[in-house]
C-alpha cells in the first residue's frame, strides 16, 4: 500500500504546485493589466487636463485695454464744483460762465471695454496715501496745467494745498505742497519739451515762429528728473504753430504754420516728425535719471469746428460720440501725433533698465469723444477782450478731463 500511497501524495503535490504556478501567472496578469490601465488613464488624464489648459488660456479675457471705452451716464457727478474747489482757471470755469448743457455735459464717467473691465471712481484718499513723502511733476504745455488743477480738484475734498511760491502768471513753474501727507505737486511749462525760444525780439509768444532745437532737452527737464518722483509728460500742440526746425546745430526746416516768412528757411517738416524727435530727445532724458517714474500722456485732440481757432471755429456740442461713431476717430493730425507718442513711449521703455519705469496715460481717442467738454466761448464774459475768445482745446472743470485722475491713479497702483 505504501507505493500507491506515495503516488497519490506526489500527484497532490505537482496539482498543487500547477495551481500555484496559475494563480502567480494570473496575479501578474492582472496586475500588468491594471497597471497599463493605470498609466493609460493619467496619460489620458494629462492630455485631457493640456487640451483643458489649452482651451481656458484661449479663452481667457485679454488684459484691460482702459484707453478703449465708452462715456455712460454717471448721476453723482460731478465731484466737485467751483464752490468747493478754488484752484479753476477762470478760464475753463464753465459753471461761472453758464455753459449751455452743463448741467448734463458733467454727468459722464468712462467705462473701459470688456467684461468685468471697470475703471474705480477716483478715490482722493487713497491717491494721497499713495504719494505720501512723494512729489509728482506735470511737464508741457497749457494742458498739463489744465490736468493739475482737476487732480487738485479731485483731492480738494482730503486736503486743500498750499502754493510754495504764489505767482500770477499762466506760463511758469508752479508748486503745491499738502502738509499733511508731504506731498508737492509742480506743473512745468515747456511746450516743446526740448530748448526753444523766439526766433526774434518782440515776437508774440502765440503767433510767432519759434526756434525750436529737437536734439536738446527743456533745460526744465534735468531739475524735473533729479527732484520728483512721478514726471507726467505731455505736449504736441505746440508744434502745429510756426516753429524753425534746428537738429545737430544745423536748421532742419520750419514746419506747423510756416517759416514766418524767413526766406532762408524752405524745407517743410511734417509736425508729427518733430514732435517725435521731441518725446525722444525728453524720455532719453528722464531715462538717464532712475529716480522717476515716467508716465506719457498722449495728446488730447482740439475739438474746432467750422473754422480754427482764429477764425470763428467753435466747439458747440452737448453730449459725448459713441466709440462707433465717425466724430470718435482721430482726425489725421492728432492721429500721427498719438502714432508718434505711443511709439517713442514704447521704444523708451524698450531701453530701460527697468521698463516699468514708464507708463503710458492713453487719452486720445476717449477725449476725442468728448467735444462738448471745452469752454469754448464761455471761459470769459461776452464783453471781456481776451486772446484766446473760443477755447476748444482746453478742459471744463469740472470735465471730461477729471477721468485722467482715475487714469492715472489705476496706471499708478497696477
Amino acid at each position: 500500500m505504501k507505493p500507491t500511497n506515495s503516488g497519490s501524495q506526489l500527484a497532490v503535490r505537482r496539482a498543487a504546485s500547477t495551481t500555484g504556478l496559475l494563480f502567480v501567472l494570473l496575479l501578474v496578469a492582472f496586475t500588468a493589466s491594471n497597471y497599463s490601465s493605470l498609466n493609460t488613464d493619467r496619460l489620458i488624464g494629462a492630455a485631457s487636463s493640456s487640451h483643458s489648459h489649452a482651451e481656458t488660456t484661449a479663452l481667457a479675457p485679454a488684459a484691460c485695454d482702459v484707453a478703449k471705452g465708452e462715456w455712460v451716464p454717471d448721476p453723482a457727478a460731478p465731484y466737485y464744483t467751483n464752490a468747493t474747489c478754488p484752484f479753476i482757471d477762470s478760464r475753463q470755469d464753465c459753471m461761472k460762465y453758464g455753459k449751455p448743457g452743463l448741467h448734463s455735459i458733467l454727468r459722464w464717467r468712462w467705462q473701459p471695454h470688456g467684461h468685468g473691465c471697470d475703471l474705480p471712481r477716483f478715490d482722493p484718499a487713497a491717491f494721497l496715501r499713495l504719494v505720501r513723502h512723494k512729489s509728482m511733476a506735470f511737464v508741457g504745455d497749457s494742458v498739463a496745467r489744465n490736468h493739475l488743477q482737476s487732480l487738485m480738484c479731485l483731492l480738494s475734498s482730503v486736503e486743500h494745498p498750499q502754493e510754495t511760491d504764489p505767482k500770477d502768471c499762466i506760463h511758469c513753474t508752479r508748486s503745491y505742497h499738502y502738509r499733511s501727507h508731504n506731498f508737492t505737486a509742480t506743473v512745468f511749462w515747456t511746450p516743446f519739451l526740448v530748448r526753444w525760444n523766439l526766433t526774434r525780439d518782440g515776437a508774440l509768444q502765440f503767433m510767432d515762429p519759434h526756434n525750436v532745437f529737437l536734439d536738446e532737452p527743456d533745460p526744465e527737464l534735468a531739475r524735473v528728473a533729479a527732484g520728483y518722483d512721478y514726471v507726467v509728460l505731455n505736449g504736441a500742440k505746440w508744434f502745429t504753430r510756426p516753429v524753425v526746425l534746428h537738429e545737430g546745430g544745423r536748421v532742419l526746416g520750419c514746419s506747423g504754420g510756416g517759416c514766418g516768412g524767413d526766406a532762408n528757411v524752405t524745407a517743410y517738416v511734417p509736425p508729427e516728425r518733430a514732435v517725435r524727435a521731441a518725446f525722444r530727445t525728453a524720455l532719453r532724458a528722464l531715462r538717464g535719471f532712475r529716480a522717476s517714474r515716467v508716465v506719457v500722456r498722449t495728446v488730447a485732440p482740439p475739438h474746432y469746428e467750422n473754422g480754427k481757432w482764429y477764425d470763428g471755429g467753435n466747439c458747440l456740442r452737448t453730449r459725448p460720440v459713441r466709440s462707433g461713431d465717425a466724430a470718435a476717430a482721430l482726425p489725421e493730425t492728432e492721429a500721427a501725433f498719438h502714432a508718434a507718442q505711443v511709439e517713442e513711449f514704447r521704444a523708451a521703455a524698450a531701453g530701460a533698465d527697468d521698463p516699468g519705469r514708464f507708463a503710458l496715460l492713453d487719452v486720445s481717442r476717449m477725449m476725442q469723444m468728448r467735444g462738448d467738454g471745452h469752454p469754448g466761448q464761455y471761459g470769459h464774459w461776452p464783453h471781456e477782450k481776451v486772446g484766446f475768445g473760443i477755447d476748444c482745446v482746453h478742459w471744463c472743470l469740472p470735465g471730461p478731463i477729471d477721468a485722467w485722475s482715475e487714469l492715472l491713479l489705476h496706471l499708478l497702483t497696477n
